[in-house]
């Protein structure tokens, strides 16, 4: 971009929670929440959303978002870069014009790593980009080798660039404390425990499980006690009880749950990743086990509970190598139906995967 073009801001990048502007004029420390207030005084043609965390990449994403609409965005195209992605579609879509003369957020959401045609793409984009439009690009974790090369710094220092890292086990108690305050909650120590034994690492479980208590109980501070019947008085449709019928080999129980979940307004997207992590734990206790080690054993190094253990021993009973891969497999049309990128009905996917983790004889082909 010349200088005839008038000023442009300073391009910053939103590390763990620190800005870095360019060269020598040192690091500066703001909050995650302060990005929507990042977004209003920079003006820049591409933000890199770049994590392997779900839940804290989307909701970077719905700030970006938010924030596109406010700048008079009003049309969105969502461009998925899997493995047959014609990356000539990001420089086509970014030279359209729309038919009702609106600005665009190109939703661009990369599969896998940035390799030359996509490097290539995103350079010639930024090279000349429309004023038009907005890029809004989501990756996974961009390591520190690859941050260090010169086609990331051309393209950081033309985007705003946030990297999501993950939340440690250590840090998890104080990210659950702060959501709860978020909500104008509090809590002791016992019952932040209690949430963290429960969730097991999970952010989006987490999450759910803020957002439940910000509903089921009416007093402000919390103790594990509260915790504890909250859960109780909510355990009988919950994600937790749909994984619990499906490994348990119980159908039926499963769909009414799913259904029930439907009805109460539960994001698809939050089950999807719920259902995807007991595939995959079962894949994974599958290899070890077939690669020798013994089943007890095999389960408590993937960290699975003694008070489950029974439901994943009958589980892996069920289930082979090969139905969990495809299961897998299902998965990802799942998760490109829920996010709008097929046609086919989300619901109906997440039922049909539903049916086959609690019945792999239940597998429908994978589209």
């Amino acid at each position: 971009m010349g200088s005839g073009e008038g000023a442009r801001s300073i391009p910053v990048v939103l590390q763990c929670g620190h800005v870095i502007k360019p060269a020598n004029t040192g690091p500066m420390q703001i909050k995650p929440d302060q990005l929507a207030a990042k977004l209003k005084q920079n003006s820049l043609p591409m933000i890199w959303i770049s994590g392997d965390e779900p839940l804290l990449v989307q909701e970077a994403c719905d700030i970006v978002r938010a924030h596109a609409r406010e700048q008079g965005f009003t049309e969105r195209e969502v461009l998925d870069a899997g493995t047959n992605f014609k990356w000539e579609q990001l420089l086509a879509s970014g030279n359209s014009l729309s038919l009702f003369a609106e600005r665009k957020l190109i939703d661009l959401r990369l599969a896998g790593k940035l390799d030359d045609a996509a490097r290539d793409a995103l350079g010639a984009y930024l090279d000349n980009p429309n004023p038009d439009n907005l890029l809004l690009l989501t990756s996974g974790k961009i390591d520190k080798q690859a941050q260090s090369t010169k086609w990331f710094g051309k393209l950081e220092s033309l985007a705003l660039f946030c990297p999501i890292w993950p939340v440690s086990e250590r840090d998890l108690p104080q990210w659950i404390r702060q959501r709860l305050q978020k909500h104008g909650l509090s809590a002791d120590n016992e019952a932040i425990e209690v949430l963290v034994e429960r969730v097991e690492g999970n952010l989006l479980a987490a999450n759910q499980e803020v957002e439940k208590l910000r509903l089921l109980v009416n007093a402000t501070h919390l103790d594990a006690q509260t915790v504890l019947e909250a859960v109780v008085d909510n355990s009988r449709f919950t994600v937790f009880a749909l994984t619990d019928a499906c490994l348990g080999g119980n159908s039926g129980r499963a769909l009414n749950i799913l259904n029930h979940l439907q009805a109460e307004g539960e994001e698809a997207l939050f089950i999807l990743n719920m259902l995807c992590r007991e595939i995959r734990a079962l894949a994974g206790i599958k290899a070890d086990v077939n690669n020798g080690m013994n089943p007890h054993s095999a389960m408590q190094t993937r960290g699975v509970w003694q008070n489950r253990q029974s439901l994943v021993s009958g589980a892996l009973e069920r289930h082979s190598t090969g139905s969990l891969q495809k299961l897998l497999d299902r998965a990802r049309v799942v998760d490109q139906s829920v996010k709008g990128l097929l046609d086919n009905r989300p619901w109906d996917e997440i039922a049909s995967l539903t049916l086959g983790l609690s019945n792999p004889r239940l597998l429908v082909g994978v589209v």
